[in-house]
């Protein structure tokens, strides 16, 4: 039987704790979150957020919605998901799929989402216009 342990600082700045690769622990966020903000202006059309980093995946934190006064009496429905590219308009996996009244936002926070490595994180709509600001950090892949 083995125990290793170390967790360390004090204010002796030692610093250490940690553990991830997945056994998580390190009781705060990985890294701290950038902000990603893009304008769906034209109606079935791709609008990237991320692209993909070789070697690391993309973790959602929030996501924040807001339809503006031009989207029409029919609501918009609106897309945000996984791609194969930053301009291709098919889903490899749907993140968040809902429709969105006039005047309107959704602000989702406190996410934990992991997209899959080599993925472009794009949204689209069905109706314009749709502001959209998607925040979170890459991590190692695993």
């Amino acid at each position: 039987m083995s125990i290793d342990v170390k967790i360390k600082d004090g204010k002796g700045s030692g610093s250490q704790a940690c553990v991830t690769s997945r056994g998580q622990l390190v009781v705060a966020p990985l890294s701290f979150s950038t902000a990603y903000a893009v304008s769906a202006t034209v109606v079935n059309t791709a609008y990237n957020f991320i692209e993909p980093v070789s070697g690391k995946q993309f973790v959602i934190t929030d996501i924040l919605l807001y339809a503006n006064k031009g989207v029409g009496v029919a609501d918009a429905t609106v897309v945000l998901y996984a791609a194969d590219s930053a301009t291709t308009l098919t889903e490899t996996k749907i993140i968040l799929s809902i429709e969105m009244l006039k005047n309107s936002s959704r602000d989702i926070t406190g996410l934990n989402l992991i997209m899959v490595e080599g993925r472009w994180l794009n949204i689209k709509t069905d109706d314009n216009t749709i502001f959209a600001t998607v925040m979170g950090y890459y991590v190692n892949a695993e």
